[in-house]
């Protein structure tokens, strides 16, 4: 284009060849459009796919972890306050001037406490959801250990370890079907074994307190004051934490149950298709719920596998307790305090 003569002159053929040339020289190469088919949009919306289900996998594996650490925290104080006790004993029975009988009252008090409301823990459960419960026994646990620590006379002492009854014999029951309820049902024995295991680390835990603060004046109050702390990490918890998915749809929040499991599940078709397998079950406990118990209790000693496991595990509970093994976790500085083992030794033995 020439702006003097206003003339446009058109390219040769020749001129053509000769820019050709001069773009090849350059190094130029032209890049040919991608020619996308459907085909390759679906490859590459399967892999988008696959992406978003592996940091979902990865953000439902940290959420379980947090649940089940928090809700294992009520097996850990369930195995702290049952064998802590038995090196405070021997502080308290100083400080107090406790006979045996009022030492075996202090201990059992507890375990009484404890026997009442775990059979009182399922109409709890089952009224008020799972979450609500185990707030609950965290709130009774810190009060218990609020009183334990500041007790100043035997009767105080006697209602600390009540509440603390009361805290341990919610959450016990409460605790483990949480867990198996919200948990991932590929993983779901395995984290519920979590609360057993913090079950034993409470109690060792327990004696490990009780030897460190055994040789201080008023170290019991230490002892069984500690309590306080996990109790308030489970209250804390908790309040972050969901209802349990099958709780909610046994009252007929199903929006809320799916709405949690989609959380805490891979997918949404996971969670839609395990909501569908809890409405499900839950059809066939309605028509139980409707028979009288001892038809209930019969229908289920009528059935072999059904009486197989319910003997080998009311079995198994019988011979634990049976066997003395709490008798011996209670009273066990006490019992190397009569051998003539000093009174620190006995604690850090116990």
């Amino acid at each position: 284009y020439d702006d003097e003569d206003d003339e446009c002159d058109l390219i040769s053929n020749e001129n053509k060849q000769a820019l050709n040339d001069q773009i090849n020289d350059s190094g130029y190469t032209k890049k040919k459009p991608k020619n996308w088919s459907f085909g390759n949009i679906a490859s590459t919306s399967a892999w988008a796919d696959e992406g978003r289900r592996r940091v979902k996998s990865v953000e439902v594996e940290g959420k379980m972890r947090f649940l089940t650490f928090i809700a294992a925290i009520g097996g850990f104080l369930f195995g702290y306050d049952t064998g802590v006790i038995s090196g405070a004993m021997l502080l308290l029975k100083d400080d107090f001037s406790l006979s045996d009988s009022q030492e075996e009252i202090v201990v059992t008090s507890t375990i009484v406490a404890a026997f009442i409301f775990s059979l009182v823990g399922g109409s709890i459960n089952n009224t008020f959801g799972r979450r609500i419960s185990i707030l609950f026994a965290s709130i009774v646990f810190l009060v218990g250990s609020l009183i334990l620590s500041l007790a100043w006379s035997y009767a105080t002492l006697i209602a600390g370890r009540v509440v603390l009854g009361i805290g341990i014999g919610v959450a016990s029951l409460t605790t483990p079907i949480y867990i198996a309820e919200v948990a991932l049902p590929e993983k779901r024995g395995t984290l519920v074994t979590v609360n057993a295991l913090f079950v034993c680390l409470g109690q060792f835990i327990a004696g490990m307190v009780d030897g460190a603060f055994g040789s201080m004046d008023g170290g019991w109050r230490f002892m069984l004051g500690l309590a306080g702390i996990p109790s308030l990490i489970m209250f804390l918890g908790f309040l972050n934490l969901p209802e349990s998915p099958r709780w909610l749809a046994s009252k007929g929040r199903k929006d809320e149950a799916l709405e949690v499991l989609r959380n805490y599940r891979d997918s949404n078709q996971n969670a839609t298709n395990e909501l569908d397998e809890i409405l499900s079950s839950l059809g066939g406990a309605g028509k139980e719920k409707n028979e009288h118990f001892g038809t209930r209790v019969f229908s289920m000693l009528s059935d072999p596998p059904t009486r197989r496991a319910l003997f080998l595990g009311c079995g198994l509970m019988m011979l634990q307790q049976l066997s003395g093994i709490n008798t011996v976790m209670y009273y066990a500085a006490s019992i190397y305090e009569m051998s003539s083992f000093s009174e620190i030794t006995s604690i850090w033995l116990s």
